[in-house]
């Protein structure tokens, strides 16, 4: 293999969610003892005590990282759990601005998440200590049904649809920003769970572009196809039932296992080496 870097990124299936309690009582940081979400994880990494241990040795777990240990590569995992591709992508940028390495011989992959998915800054009901920082509202149903000012946006300012169509043609533009830098990119996601809900396609092609009904060209939105043929979207591990938490006995968690990680990082072994 003629690379030496490889980057991943996705949402919390990548990043390894579902070891680490990640609802503590209070703000922890990395030199507070560890909670693990199940008994099993204390013997599991017996000697790992605090979070920051714990962030480690979970990243070392996931199939990422165990692949790029298969194929020797020095391997970042920059998956971000409970986020989209506005959040990803923009840690992704950052990293590659950021980190000096040679773009000709970096791959980078990407677990696409769920397209709908958005970044909402919260500048309300802040405490006091996060006052002077950016903060964020986590994508998630029931904080949606309980913060008015979230259930607004939703109500009022939101399509599922619309997005899903917004984030196609962003990752099919980073496609071609990761081209021009000389970095080779793959993008894995099951194409059905990548289809718009309730709109029609020809729908999505006559309004994502309705700003202003004067223009001298008469431009339509890329087809669905369209879009999906430039990501050329993988699925190396369709048919395979990877391990989740909940299959292993670490309670009821969906996110997957040790083992499923370990599957994951044999079955993308298999698909890059041919």
């Amino acid at each position: 293999m003629r690379y030496e870097t490889m980057i991943w990124s996705g949402c919390s299936m990548t990043m390894g969610n579902g070891m680490i309690e990640d609802n503590p009582p209070k703000d922890f940081t990395k030199s507070d003892a560890v909670i693990w979400k199940h008994p099993k994880f204390y013997e599991l990494f017996p000697d790992v005590k605090t979070y920051g241990e714990a962030m480690e040795a979970v990243k070392q777990t996931t199939y990422p990282m165990l692949l790029g240990k298969k194929l020797g590569l020095k391997t970042y995992n920059l998956a971000i759990g409970g986020s989209g591709v506005e959040v990803q992508l923009k840690a992704l940028t950052s990293f590659l601005l950021n980190t000096k390495i040679d773009y000709s011989k970096t791959l980078f992959c990407y677990q696409i998440p769920q397209l709908a998915r958005v970044e909402l800054l919260n500048n309300l009901n802040k405490p006091e200590i996060k006052m002077d920082e950016f903060t964020f509202y986590p994508f998630n149903g029931h904080l949606i049904d309980s913060t008015p000012d979230m259930k607004n946006f939703f109500i009022n300012h939101f399509d599922f649809d619309y997005y899903t169509a917004k984030h196609l043609i962003r990752l099919v533009e980073y496609k071609g920003f990761l081209k021009s830098k000389g970095i080779d990119s793959i993008f894995f996601g099951e194409v059905n769970q990548l289809k718009y809900e309730e709109k029609t396609d020809e729908f999505i092609q006559n309004n994502m572009l309705n700003f202003n009904s004067w223009s001298h060209e008469d431009v339509k939105f890329p087809s669905w196809e369209a879009l999906i043929k430039e990501l050329d979207v993988k699925n190396p591990s369709k048919g395979h039932e990877i391990t989740t938490l909940e299959q292993d006995g670490y309670g009821d968690d969906m996110h997957y296992s040790p083992n499923g990680h370990k599957q994951l990082a044999d079955i993308y072994e298999r698909f890059l080496k041919n």
